[in-house]
């Protein structure tokens, strides 16, 4: 047995909290299965006569820059509503994994709070490019994945659009959009206070205080704040402790003022401290990364890198809407946001150095929207224009073994800043022909200006050194182990990314409840200078922009006298100059490479199918499912050498993107006569097989999947406190959400690693309203 790992350890620690839940969970259970499913916004969670909830009620979203019924938005979106949140214990990106058709949220990343997303197979595989899914809070754009996982008590909606939507927002938005909406202040003076204890010492304190300022809505105000900890769910053999915990800290603040009865101002604040340590990896091999014939323990890690994470996210915003008249109003959102952090991770989970790096950086960004929306009874239309500046400054250590001894390899140390200046102008006019038919145009023109300057040292064939050895300061490691064999600096010419994005559209309502939409729109993601890259030729060629073009019809219903809801969306998109991010390892003589490619034209096709019942009062069930096929239709680039030696990506899928994926969320009211109410809960998400990279290399295939969670909670009669307990992952499955495999070149034995999701967790939970 391994010293300080007790095998029954992690079962033992929550399993009392098991027992008691198992047997309230089991009817809810029989439900769950590996159907289909989709939780989406839904009615209050406490009715007002405390009688169960009737029908399915009604889903307002502002997908399109209005408020308007969800069932005749005409494009692909989903919105989880306050019910939706409470009940799955939604609070931030990374759990509508599995919850929403086409998209996908890896259940694991290099840390806490950084999350790649892709939408209908179209995404990032890596964390540091500006994302195809482009992520709002509060109609603020968060420009990287680094450090945006926000949690936050406040959350009144979170919308999800597929689909290019550049010309109802401020940034980009070729393949969707997540829009985090946080509740506004109001005079209501309230206090919430929730508690979660669970698994792993889990605590999850949360606090908000909202109420009036200064009277008659002059100024209103809500203060929230978050404090998590959570031990360790894997065990680090080398370092005697337990790893992957959590430690974030969250603070938000929001002021609303309704100066004169057409002007309104809003700012907001918030600030995010994690101290959570960052990802260690399971070596597949076991011990240390050394064959046994055993399967692989995903809690256990011989990663001999101590905890090194110190990422910081915060921001401000200010929101100014006017309405000129009766059909027009002007809407400002000024926005400042900043990240930070060193953060240290050891990518192989073995002590030998195979693959480690330093990742130090920072980044400022300023943005600026304008939008003039105007209703009118044959029209309606929003026009904005956008302002973009960032600065991104990167400094980076690299550490790779580059042959078959153990720490000789490759070093290369990166310093490298890119600024982007990005202007655009986009409208969107909706006309009604008739009645029943409404014809949609719209368009964006967008220019960005990227500025590059980067300083870039390597070495190869030497010897590699544990952190601990430089303190962690890449400035150290120079001067202890320097200098570089070969260095350059690249000072490009500031390079310019224009397009012309179109979008032509058609709805009809064929009746009050049948509404069907057929659209032609392209998505527009700029071209740049790469961050990561360590090469001469990548630190001074830009990669281009990636266009994609989408043909969607949907078509959306709701029948049966509010009991059934069903709407289905069918979309082909056409993506030229695909960017991908390629790989190759370290070889004695080269260090690795990671850059960016234009590997040529794509394709990503599917069908999406949402449905929600009301069978009986106090019942709901929502599914979902969606297919997705895509394909390279033309390759055009130069692959550098890499694992599976593949000369083209003709014939392969996709990183991110199973072609199968559904879920079904089931809630049910009980029929107890009670003061208040009793309510179970389950919900399960299926994904198919699909790859984490461009190469769809075998040995880090993620598997087919289904995870099935659940909830059992206890409203009070005035609906001011809740309590119960959830479980997510009830059946402990493991999979490894990503991972790497380099036989060659790397030392005495192969590098072979997966990142596993988190094992089962058993919470009870307290929500009290003052």
């Amino acid at each position: 047995m391994i010293p300080g790992h007790d095998a029954g350890r992690r079962i033992a620690r929550h399993s009392g909290l098991i027992t008691t839940s198992t047997a309230a969970l089991a009817f809810a259970f029989l439900f769950a299965g590996t159907a289909l499913a989709q939780p989406v916004a839904s009615t209050p969670a406490v009715a007002e006569d405390n009688a169960p909830e009737q029908g399915l009620g009604e889903i307002t979203v502002t997908a399109s820059k209005r408020s308007e019924n969800i069932q005749k938005t005409p494009i692909a979106v989903t919105a989880v509503g306050a019910d939706g949140i409470n009940q799955l214990k939604i609070s931030d990106f990374r759990d509508l994994a599995g919850r929403v058709p086409s998209l996908l949220a890896p259940r694991r990343s290099t840390a806490y709070t950084t999350q790649t997303y892709s939408i209908r197979g179209i995404g990032e595989i890596d964390t540091y490019p500006e994302p195809t899914v482009a992520v709002y809070v509060d109609d603020v754009y968060l420009a990287r994945t680094v450090g945006s996982l926000y949690d936050t008590p406040d959350l009144e909606r979170v919308e999800v659009l597929r689909g290019p939507q550049g010309t109802l927002y401020g940034r980009n938005s070729s393949a969707g959009a997540i829009r985090f909406i946080t509740k506004d202040p109001t005079a209501d003076r309230e206090i919430f206070v929730g508690a979660t204890y669970g698994s792993f010492d889990n605590l999850d304190l949360r606090l908000r205080v909202n109420g009036a300022i200064l009277p008659d809505n002059k100024l209103n105000g809500a203060f929230s704040i978050i404090r998590r900890k959570r031990d360790g769910w894997q065990y680090s053999v080398p370092l005697n402790e337990d790893v992957n915990d959590i430690d974030l800290l969250v603070l938000r603040g929001k002021l609303k003022s309704e100066l004169t009865d057409r002007l309104t101002l809003t700012l907001s604040a918030d600030g995010m401290f994690d101290r959570s340590t960052q990802s260690y990896y399971t070596p597949v091999n076991q011990p240390n990364g050394v064959p046994s014939g055993k399967k692989a323990d995903p809690d256990l890690t011989w990663a001999d890198t101590p905890p090194y994470n110190s990422t910081e996210s915060f921001g401000a915003s200010l929101t100014a809407a006017y309405e000129l008249d009766n059909h027009l109003t002007l809407k400002s959102v000024t926005a400042w946001r900043g990240l930070e952090g060193p953060i240290y991770y050891d990518n192989d989970g073995v002590t030998a150095i195979k693959g480690d790096s330093y990742a130090g950086f920072s980044q400022r960004q300023l943005t600026q929207e304008f939008n003039l929306n105007g209703e009118y009874d044959r029209f309606n239309f929003v026009a904005g224009l956008y302002f973009f500046y960032e600065k991104f400054f990167n400094n980076r250590l690299n550490q790779a073994t580059a042959s078959r001894t153990d720490d000789i390899g490759s070093v290369s140390r990166i310093r490298n800043t890119l600024r982007t200046w990005s202007y655009a102008a986009f409208g969107q006019l909706n006309y009604k022909v008739t009645d029943a038919l409404t014809a949609t145009v719209g368009a964006r023109y967008t220019v960005d200006r990227r500025k590059y300057v980067s300083f870039v040292g390597n070495s190869v064939g030497v010897p590699l050194h544990n952190p601990t050895e430089w303190n962690f300061d890449p400035d150290v490691y120079e001067a202890q182990y320097g200098p570089y064999q070969s260095t350059f600096t690249a000072r490009p010419d500031p390079k310019n990314f224009s397009n012309f994005t179109p979008k032509l559209g058609l709805q009809y309502q064929w009746a009050p409840d049948i509404f069907q939409y057929a659209s032609y729109s392209k998505g527009f993601k700029s071209g740049s200078f790469d961050l990561r890259s360590a090469s001469l030729l990548g630190s001074t060629v830009p990669f281009e922009p990636q266009v994609i073009t989408t043909y969607e019809t949907g078509l959306k219903t709701r029948f049966l006298h509010d009991r059934v809801i069903a709407n289905i969306a069918v979309y082909y998109n056409d993506i030229s100059d695909f960017q991908v991010r390629a790989t190759s390892p370290a070889t004695p003589t080269q260090p690795a490479f990671n850059g960016v490619l234009n590997a040529g034209d794509g394709v990503s096709k599917g069908v999406e199918l949402e449905l929600s019942i009301a069978p009986i009062d106090g019942l709901r069930i929502d599914t979902s499912g969606s297919y997705t096929k895509t394909l390279y239709k033309s390759f055009t680039a130069t692959l550098p050498a890499n694992v599976p030696g593949r000369m083209t990506l003709l014939g392969l899928e996709f990183p991110l993107a199973p072609k199968w994926q559904s879920s079904v969320a089931i809630n049910y009211t009980l029929p107890i006569d009670t003061p208040g109410k009793w309510r179970i809960g389950a919900d399960a998400q299926y994904e198919s097989r699909r790859f984490v990279d461009i190469y769809n290399t075998a040995q880090t295939k993620v598997r087919a999947q289904t995870f099935v969670n659940g909830t059992i909670n206890y409203a009070g009669e005035d609906g001011s406190w809740n309590a119960g307990v959830a479980v997510k992952n009830i059946f402990d499955l493991r999979r490894g959400q990503a991972g790497g495999y380099s036989p060659n070149n790397a030392g005495s034995q192969v590098n072979y690693y997966r990142a596993y999701n988190e094992p089962r967790t058993v919470n009870i939970f307290i929500n009290k309203t003052f």
